[in-house]
């Protein structure tokens, strides 16, 4: 297979973590540049990998003769980054979450679509070997019809002192159902095979960012005074085929355990799951029966470098011109769940959920 020429747009944290480093180990893939807005973080990036750097990015594109980007700005930015690379040409990986609303999102599938461009987002929990055992047995019927899911991904104390995170604009103007909600929310979606949502009802609260106490508690500083998103979100939603599944998601709460926990269950006619984790499911068990005892089945998982499946996925779909393992569609009906439930938040009642025609 022939190298695909990259660039990575975003090369902060997470974007030199999570993109820029997996991408250079990526076989088929030759990283050739990188942008960021900050002089000092694209300086030191370039001096360490050799690659050329840009403050814009669509300069980048053009001087590169780039086939492929993958965008890790702050979520905010990504709606309009993957719009003009799509538009231009370009396959395109981009960082949960591919957009700020169900709107943003259906924009970028269509033009990924009408430009004929591989899209894929950047959910590296998905390479989980947990959540991929737990795929499995729902495909092999072991689990039997699913009725019933929840997801729960809760930090005691981590509001992200930030602006990528807490500013409205860099944000996309939504707090933690955004940021890591949609984490645990694409992990439930995964193992019940994406079937249509029919409506939702929740409410999200804002308990902890804008008390001046709560600044030392937490991840980095805010200004109280200006904390304008949510830091709790629970949400319940139905489902085709009976399904329904509640979530509860966090930045801040007053729960036993520290730092970050996830938990996840998923119950069917024939067996149920439950795992652990953070972002990612880290442990699986299939709880069941046969005939005559009940039965725990713990497998046997392999170690995996996520984000490096991650990338190695997206290059491999751009190689192939194939269609990737996160796919747009599927964010279409994460973002029309969580739009739903900031919907009947600001309502107080159920909102019926309807996906857009692709």
């Amino acid at each position: 297979m022939r190298e695909i020429r990259v660039g990575v747009i975003g090369v902060g944290g997470h974007g030199r973590g999570r993109h820029l480093i997996p991408l250079t180990r990526t076989p088929g893939a030759r990283v050739v540049a990188v942008c960021d807005t900050n002089p000092q973080t694209l300086d030191s990036v370039c001096r360490e990998f050799h690659v050329a750097g840009y403050m814009d990015f669509t300069e980048m594109i053009e001087k590169e003769g780039l086939e492929a980007v993958s965008i890790a700005t702050p979520s905010g930015l990504h709606y309009r980054i993957a719009l003009e690379c799509l538009k231009r040409g370009v396959h395109a990986l981009v960082d949960k979450p591919l957009g700020a609303n169900l709107q943003e999102v259906t924009e970028v599938v269509k033009t990924a679509k009408r430009h004929n461009r591989v899209l894929m987002v950047g959910f590296w929990s998905r390479f989980s070997p947990a959540l991929r055992y737990g795929v499995d047995l729902y495909e092999s019927g072991a689990i039997g019809e699913p009725y019933y899911a929840y997801g729960y991904l809760v930090r005691r104390r981590g509001i992200p002192g930030k602006p990528t995170f807490i500013d409205k604009e860099l944000s996309g103007g939504r707090g933690v159902m955004l940021d890591i909600g949609c984490y645990m929310l694409d992990n439930i979606l995964a193992l019940t095979s994406f079937r249509k949502p029919i409506s939702a009802s929740g409410a999200v609260y804002t308990k902890f960012g804008r008390d001046p106490e709560e600044v030392k508690f937490n991840w980095g500083w805010w200004n109280p005074a200006e904390f304008e998103l949510e830091d709790f979100a629970a949400g319940f939603v139905r489902f085709e085929n009976g399904l329904t599944m509640c979530i509860e998601t966090a930045w801040a709460a007053n729960v036993s355990h520290r730092g970050e926990v996830g938990r996840l269950r998923v119950l069917g006619e024939k067996g149920g799951i439950e795992a652990e984790g953070h972002e990612a499911l880290l442990d699986l068990g299939f709880y069941s029966r046969t005939k005559n005892f009940l039965t725990d089945t713990k497998p046997v998982l392999p170690n995996a470098d996520l984000p490096l499946e991650m990338t190695k996925a997206f290059i491999k779909a751009v190689q192939e011109g194939s269609e990737p393992p996160v796919t747009g569609w599927q964010s279409i009906i994460l973002h029309a769940i969580i739009d739903a439930i900031y919907e009947s938040s600001r309502t107080g009642k159920e909102v019926q959920i309807s996906l857009p025609t692709i």
